[in-house]
């Protein structure tokens, strides 16, 4: 069912949005003025345009749920089992990122920056500071997971396709992201601090357009039979 063309087609359009949320999430990043320290950055939450961002982001994920749906249908012929696995994969991602993201944007974001304005006492305040910290700790550690079901829903999904004009494309997007992914997780938790971060984030959007825009491509290409 979801290998027709009219899935094949929305997916398409899914992973067009998914980069243009990116694109827009990194111009609200390189707009919004850098936080001198956690005070400050908590009251940019509510930002108008980081709201935009966040709201935009979170909703994102629903989308990749189903760009994930359609790309693992039409790996199913092939390998029913890698694509149900990679399937899973995918969907304990998006899961992950759509409770993170909830938590965000409608806590961090919304309501302690609230508290932290109506707050009378310098212990009030850090308490509400405390909070922002553990979310990145909690954010951090389970970013773990998330990007370890994303390694693993790519790398199956790569393996899976195959045998199809034009699959090329998202075996090479697919396996590209996976070691994208790998390389990261080394980086964040297998070594101390290093100064990567700053490479990593100039090239974090180039990345999601090799990724997205070749299975977008692959999907509107790939002949049905």
């Amino acid at each position: 069912m979801f290998d027709s063309r009219a899935h094949r087609i929305a997916a398409a359009l899914v992973a067009v949005a998914y980069v243009g949320i990116q694109t827009f999430q990194w111009s609200v990043f390189a707009a919004l003025p850098p936080a001198q320290d956690a005070a400050q950055a908590l009251l940019q939450g509510p930002h108008p345009l980081n709201i935009a961002r966040a709201l935009s982001m979170l909703l994102s994920f629903f989308g990749l749920t189903y760009l994930f749906l359609v790309c693992c249908a039409l790996a199913f012929p092939r390998r029913p089992s890698a694509a149900v696995a990679a399937f899973l994969g995918f969907f304990v991602f998006c899961l992950l990122e759509v409770m993170l993201r909830s938590v965000e944007l409608f806590h961090v974001y919304l309501s302690l920056p609230a508290q932290y304005l109506a707050a009378t006492t310098d212990q009030a305040r850090a308490a509400l500071l405390g909070q922002q910290a553990l979310f990145g700790a909690v954010q951090r550690a389970l970013y773990f997971p998330l990007g370890l079901s994303w390694i693993l829903g790519s790398a199956l999904l790569c393996a899976a396709l195959g045998g199809r004009r034009y699959d090329w494309l998202a075996r090479l997007a697919f396996g590209l992201n996976a070691l994208r992914l790998v390389l990261r997780q080394l980086d964040v938790y297998a070594f101390p601090p290093s100064n990567h971060d700053a490479l990593y984030d100039m090239l974090y959007l180039p990345l999601v357009y090799a990724t997205f825009l070749p299975v977008a491509a692959w999907l509107l290409l790939r002949p049905a039979k």
